[in-house]
């Protein structure tokens, strides 16, 4: 006997099965329902995407406006420990930088003596801010610790008896890095001190350890390196600090390169990455039109694009002492440089530069171009 061949399923293609008949009663119902149930699904889908759509853009959009050109800065302050001897660097040090940084328009937490709770829940709070802001900085005083390649932030109530430790009870700088990395650009700056240990503990060390590889728009400085004696660390750190209030609070055009410079103690200590040509002078809000037609604007001098910038500090890697001496000389002998003839390119020597500028009439960059350098490098 003849049987007849089944027929082919609906296809889910053509809408609705409508060019197909069902083969019984049950069949035409669970077809209706399978309709139904997939045409409710796309209007709950259809109407959640909107609903997802507006409510970004009611408050995510604003939230990226408001965050766009805002500088964060966070400073981690520890100097009375509860089981190391007392830091060299004193609070009132990050109090005086805090200060400085809210007069050029960050916003600024500080967290003094902090124990861990309080310094994670710092960070926490300094994470929150940072993303999608323009520039954003961590500065840390106080002892540190490494091991198995990373450096970390010891907070006041740190205890630590093995190297494990470090990793619940310290804060690890390269952690901080890469949170500071959400941000445009920024730096992170520790002024390291030693704690001291009643004996040796194994696989922990005094010398920063970082992977300059974590992060890629971030600039890593250690007050401490491999090259500083043990003996002199603290007093590294304490001179690197020095530098960056005085550099802070005296120089109006400082930039992140040079604070990221001063924190590693002038090429002393350890920097990993390069550091932004980005202006850390104080942000002033566009004036209104009355304030326009009140005061006249005044055209600064216009500092060299950033790939320029790139290009004379490049220039300037390839000078030999012997020359970095000699530029030194004549800007003493104009009365611009007051500092040792040391052939090493400090916070003094580049203000001097800056000075010979101005005089001038040239753009301030505190780099020098192929002619300043050829005018100082000139012998008599």
């Amino acid at each position: 006997m003849m049987m007849t061949p089944p027929r082919p399923l609906p296809s889910r293609r053509e809408k609705g099965y409508a060019n197909e008949v069902p083969y019984t009663a049950i069949g035409a119902c669970k077809i209706l329902t399978e309709i139904r149930g997939l045409q409710r699904l796309k209007l709950v889908r259809a109407t959640g995407v909107a609903l997802t759509l507006a409510l970004l853009l009611s408050l995510a959009l604003p939230l990226d406006r408001a965050h766009a050109d805002g500088r964060v800065a966070m400073i981690l302050a520890a100097e009375d420990y509860q089981n190391f001897k007392r830091s060299e660097i004193g609070v009132s040090k990050g109090e005086e930088v805090a200060e400085v940084l809210r007069a050029r328009g960050f916003d600024t937490t500080i967290a003094a003596n902090p124990a861990n709770a309080a310094a994670r829940a710092a960070l926490r709070d300094f994470a929150a801010k940072v993303s999608n802001a323009e520039v954003a900085l961590a500065i840390l005083m106080g002892h540190g610790l490494s091991s198995v390649g990373q450096t970390f932030f010891l907070p006041s109530n740190a205890a630590i008896d093995r190297s494990t430790d470090l990793l619940s009870r310290g804060l690890s700088i390269t952690n901080i890095a890469q949170i500071v990395a959400r941000a445009q650009v920024g730096g992170v700056c520790f002024l390291m001190t030693t704690p001291n240990f009643a004996k040796p503990i194994d696989g922990v060390d005094v010398k920063p350890q970082f992977e300059s590889s974590a992060t890629k728009n971030v600039a890593v400085a250690f007050s401490n390196s491999a090259r500083i004696p043990i003996s002199r660390i603290d007093t590294a750190a304490g001179l690197a600090a020095n530098e960056v209030v005085s550099l802070l609070q005296k120089q109006p055009n400082t930039d992140l390169r040079q604070l990221i410079n001063a924190c590693g103690s002038q090429q002393h200590g350890s920097i990993y990455g390069v550091a932004a040509a980005v202006s850390l002078t104080v942000s002033k809000a566009r004036p209104d039109d009355s304030e326009k037609e009140k005061k006249p604007t005044v055209s600064p001098i216009p500092i060299a694009p950033a790939e320029n910038y790139t290009a004379l500090e490049a220039l300037e890697r390839l000078l030999d002492p012997r020359q970095v001496r000699r530029i030194q000389t004549k800007l003493a002998e104009m009365g611009l440089y007051q500092g040792p003839i040391d052939a090493i390119v400090g916070v003094l020597t580049r203000n001097a530069i800056k000075e010979y500028q101005k005089r001038n009439g040239v753009a301030e960059t505190g780099f020098l171009t192929p002619e300043q350098l050829a005018a100082l490098t000139k012998a008599p």
